[in-house]
């Protein structure tokens, strides 16, 4: 028997199910793990129910603690099949989906498929998927089928692939401009974002096309942004390298900012590039006889069309002043003769910022040296 949530109800559907029920009448002590505990004990009684007979059951929600549907697949999914919970029946074979889907993507991004063929590989792929959860009756025997949760599974997994894929053709490119010795770089292609955005488009209509197909109505693409998966967002947030998080933790991760709004927008053909040292000759301040390396020379420079703009600057010494966090859209501007060619490249550009390597984390280590270091105060 199948099951999906609709208006934060399970639906049933399928093959009939076999249910045990016990009419407890007492109780027997039993040892567990050396400690004795109580065991209830009655009248077992196995029924065999259709999916009408399970529907008629009066299931109750919890309006204290209703979530979205979308949000609802979400703890499904993070129960059953992320690694950390997922059963060693199926791991292999999601790994094994997932080098797939790694290998198409890099495809796609190589110009070997087109967006179709990948939307095509991904519904094959996905069906199978479960297609192999049912005969495995994953998560359990008795409600085997979780088809919708299997689907937006198989979607994540897809989606993430094709944003990895995407950061690595992207900083592969990068490297290639790099110093053989260099104390930190980003480097931007735009390409890589509208790349990236067709193939998700590509495969979020075939997901959705999939799961009207099953009956699944309220299937969505999950929000990413909300839920803090910057690997499964866009191409702005994966390449930012900023780490997944639990939004409302009291705990969340430090990030080197170096990409300000995830949800901006490019301009076609639009790439630039910044890097810290990587020159054989280093800045040297003389300070009581003794020579000390200064700053070291940060290049950036951008290109949009046919035009490049560069420049060059340097951080201070100790690296840690509020100064030394430099916004693009300061540093470099293009020009034309027509404004309205350069404005929106020239707005991007303000979406950026470069700063000393590991600046924010050696910044937020420094608060929280200073926070203990204070101690706390009883009379606050």
């Amino acid at each position: 028997m199948n099951a999906r949530i609709e208006n934060g109800k399970p639906i049933f559907y399928g093959e009939p199910v076999k249910v045990n029920y016990t009419a407890v009448t007492g109780a027997e002590d039993m040892v567990v793990s050396g400690h004795t505990v109580k065991r209830l004990t009655g009248e077992k009684t196995e029924y065999t129910l259709t999916a009408d007979q399970m529907n008629a059951i009066g299931w109750t929600v919890d309006d204290s603690f209703s979530k979205p549907h979308w949000k609802l697949l979400e703890d499904t999914k993070e129960a059953f099949f992320h690694k950390a919970s997922c059963n060693a029946s199926i791991r292999g074979d999601i790994d094994s989906m997932k080098s797939s889907m790694a290998d198409l993507a890099d495809s796609f991004f190589e110009g070997k498929i087109t967006e179709s063929e990948l939307a095509d590989r991904f519904q094959s792929m996905a069906e199978k998927f479960i297609n192999v959860c049912r005969e495995k009756q994953y998560p359990f025997p008795a409600l085997c089928g979780m088809d919708e949760a299997e689907l937006s599974f198989a979607y994540d997994c897809f989606r993430g692939a094709i944003l990895k894929s995407a950061v690595q053709h992207n900083n592969a490119e990068g490297r290639a401009l790099t110093s053989k010795v260099n104390f930190g770089w980003h480097y931007y292609n735009a390409d890589y974002y509208y790349k990236s955005e067709s193939a998700i488009g590509a495969l979020s209509e075939r997901v959705k096309s999939m799961a009207a197909d099953r009956g699944f109505k309220e299937f969505g693409i999950p929000d990413y942004k909300s839920i803090g998966k910057n690997s499964l967002y866009n191409f702005n947030s994966a390449v930012s390298g900023e780490w997944d998080y639990i939004p409302g933790s009291p705990v969340q991760p430090v990030n080197e900012k170096w990409i300000l709004d995830f949800d901006a927008v490019p301009p076609e053909g639009f790439k630039w590039f910044m890097e810290t040292g990587g020159h054989e000759e280093q800045c040297r301040i003389v300070e009581d006889g003794a020579d000390i390396p200064g700053g070291m020379e940060t290049r950036v420079w951008a290109m949009y069309k046919d035009m490049l703009v560069s420049d060059s600057f340097r951080f201070s010494l100790g690296q840690d002043l509020p100064s030394d966090v430099r916004n693009l859209g300061d540093l470099l501007q293009f020009h034309s003769k027509v404004k309205d060619d350069v404005a929106a490249v020239n707005g991007f550009l303000k979406n950026f910022q470069a700063a000393p390597r590991w600046y924010f984390t050696n910044m937020g280590r420094r608060e929280t040296a200073g926070r203990r270091g204070e101690g706390w105060n009883m009379e606050a």
